[in-house]
C-alpha cells in the first residue's frame, strides 16, 4: 500500500506538484495524477509525473502514489513523489489471475493471432 500524492506535495528534488484532478480531493485538495504537472526546482523545467497507481484511477487517469517517478530534465529516477498526508492509501497489488482450473468441455479458447 502507498499513500496518495497531491496538488501541493513535494518531491525529492525540493518541487512540488502543481495541479490535479477536478473531481477527486483528498483534505480538500486535489489528487495528482500521471500526466499531472510537477515544478522541479533542480533543473529548472515543468515536468510530469510519469508513474501512477493501476489500482486506482481517477477520470480513467491512474492515481500517483509515494515514490512514483517524475520526468523533467533531471536524471530519469532521481525526481521522486512524496505524499504529505499518510491516511489514504492505494494498494499497488492487481487482483490476482483466476486459478488454473481445468476448462469445461466444450469451451474454446482462442489461438488468434496465431504466431
Amino acid at each position: 500500500m502507498s499513500f496518495i500524492v497531491r496538488e501541493g506535495d513535494p518531491t525529492t528534488t525540493g518541487g512540488f506538484v502543481l495541479s490535479g484532478s477536478s473531481s477527486e480531493v483528498i483534505d480538500q485538495r486535489r489528487v495528482a495524477r500521471m500526466g499531472d504537472p510537477v515544478w522541479c526546482p533542480a533543473c529548472t523545467r515543468i515536468g510530469f509525473i510519469a508513474q501512477g497507481n493501476p489500482t486506482y484511477v481517477d477520470d480513467l487517469v491512474a492515481v500517483a502514489t509515494q515514490g512514483h517517478a517524475v520526468e523533467c530534465g533531471c536524471k530519469p529516477g532521481s525526481n521522486r513523489l512524496s505524499a504529505s498526508q499518510e491516511h489514504v492509501q492505494a494498494d499497488m497489488v492487481l487482483s490476482p489471475s483466476p486459478p488454473n482450473w481445468p476448462r469445461p468441455r466444450g469451451c474454446i479458447q482462442s489461438t488468434w493471432p496465431a504466431h
